[in-house]
């Protein structure tokens, strides 16, 4: 066994110049794109609500023009404060709504939809009313770039709040099919993704913590909710990527190889009843999601797992390979895959096949899975994040989060895990592999926290798999990332 640290992966920002911390690295030099073509630099933001929620949401963007004081603390650099906008500061474009941006749901329509006896019918009644407003949004001759749908409290205690479930570890995860209901917010994205429109779901606590929501509707304990800061940072960025802007890229140097990362997933069919479908999710190094839908899943001859057929990993990763080429006017040198469950046999032909029919010389296959096994350092705090130890020349053990130098802390709350690495195809080594990993993690943009747990790739094929599985398979899916998140 080999213990060594990865040092923090930096980012790039406004005029290439890189930082370690996404927050600061707004503040200081701007989005990755700014000055550049097509860059955002007024979004339009439509707003969809009660008139109570409305209001709020609007009252919220006007105070963030101004920005937030940084929350007292002793780690400054984790609660940093938020400027505010405009041309000069943060995301250096402005961010407005109007009256003819907004549109209202009835009181009436909202107790109604509040009081309705199904679960399933319930949901998809108040998915179609929402979709009903934001297509009104939609057909105007001024059309927002972004919809804030403003949920109402007594639609979240009927909808999103009843799967919540909370979990041992402190977690909170959703109740799989869980009886009849189903998963509004996959259901809204997937049907508002017709609309051409992406939106982002806004709690009314968000905009006022005066208001109190509980975190099931059998209990009374409450959800705890972020600083006005931080909440001004992670739901501005989100804003920021919907609406076509890119807030950060991954730092490359410019000799490394031209790079295409793809994570899989896997999802069930709405009734429950029918086999998987594979998702892909596509990254190029730019940073830039674009998603995939590939094939069937069948039983694992080795593992009774689901998998991919040969012919359907092949089709899906020559797919992928394609929509890179239109990107970029060239397929990529190097091919990296992730998935959260053994790449069997047929598999492994089938995207062999697919890289080898471009002569792409350099190809991981990468199994990541959170595992058990926990490292201990001497004291009170978990092990750096970046901590790497290395049991084989294709396996190891990856810390993505644990104490961070820069916030000086370990900002979590419960124990760390750490991933597992299994390298079953290895075009480079195994510390490189690594380190990309720990940067794909900081290539969220729900959040400015860089120390998300997984790689961006298999967080967000699952996000994808949510929402995909409500689109009928003969219809046409977004490619953009923002239409899943």
């Amino acid at each position: 066994m080999k213990l060594t640290h990865l040092s923090e992966p930096p980012l790039e920002f406004g005029g290439g110049i890189r930082h370690v911390d996404i927050r600061f690295g707004l503040m200081d030099y701007g989005p990755f794109d700014f000055g550049m073509d097509g860059a955002p630099r007024r979004i339009k933001v439509g707003v969809v609500g009660s008139a109570e929620t409305v209001e709020g949401a609007v009252r919220w963007l006007e105070t963030c023009q101004t920005g937030f004081d940084a929350k007292p603390s002793r780690q400054p650099n984790l609660f940093p404060a938020f400027p505010g906008l405009s041309f000069e500061e943060t995301f250096r474009c402005q961010f407005i709504s109007s009256e003819e941006l907004q549109r209202t749901l009835p009181r009436r329509d909202i107790a109604r939809l509040a009081a309705m006896p199904g679960q399933r019918e319930m949901t998809r009644a108040v998915v179609e009313s929402i979709v009903d407003e934001i297509g009104v949004l939609a057909e105007r001759t001024v059309k927002p770039d972004v919809v804030l749908v403003a949920l109402p409290i007594e639609i979240i205690e009927r909808t999103y709040n009843a799967r919540v479930v909370a979990t041992s570890n402190g977690d909170e995860e959703e109740n799989g099919e869980g009886g009849p209901d189903l998963d509004f917010r996959g259901m809204l994205k997937s049907s508002c993704m017709k609309l051409h429109l992406p939106i982002q779901l806004l709690w009314p606590t968000t905009f006022d913590p005066a208001y109190k929501i509980s975190r099931k509707l059998k209990e009374s304990s409450e959800r705890r909710t972020q600083d006005p800061a931080t909440i001004a940072w992670n739901l501005l960025t989100a804003l920021y990527y919907k609406a076509g802007g890119l807030p950060w890229r991954l730092a490359r140097d410019a000799r490394q190889l031209r790079t295409s990362f793809v994570g899989l997933s896997f999802y069930r069919s709405v009734d429950g009843e029918h086999v998987h479908t594979s998702t892909a999710q596509m990254f190029d190094e730019r940073g830039e999601g674009l998603i995939l839908r590939g094939g069937r899943m069948v039983e694992g001859e080795e593992d009774r797992r689901p998998h991919l057929t040969a012919e359907d990993a092949y089709e899906l990763l020559r797919n992928s390979l394609r929509v890179f080429r239109g990107q970029h006017g060239h397929y990529p040198a190097r091919v990296v895959l992730h998935k959260t469950s053994r790449f069997d046999g047929n598999e492994m032909a089938g995207f062999h096949k697919a890289i080898d029919e471009r002569d792409i010389d350099y190809a991981d296959f990468v199994w990541v899975q959170k595992s058990m096994t926990r490292m201990y350092r001497l004291g009170v705090y978990p092990p750096l994040r970046g901590s790497l130890l290395r049991f084989e020349k294709d396996q190891a053990l990856l810390y993505t989060r644990g104490s961070v130098e820069f916030f000086r802390t370990y900002p979590g709350m419960y124990v760390p895990r750490p991933l597992m690495l299994r390298c079953q195809a290895l075009g480079q080594p195994l510390q490189h592999v690594a380190s990309e990993i720990l940067a794909l993690t900081k290539m969220n943009w729900n959040n400015t926290q860089f120390d998300n747990g997984l790689p961006i790739t298999i967080a967000a094929a699952k996000h994808v798999g949510e929402v995909l599985k409500y689109v009928p398979e003969d219809q046409e899916i977004a490619p953009r990332y923002s239409f899943y998140m």
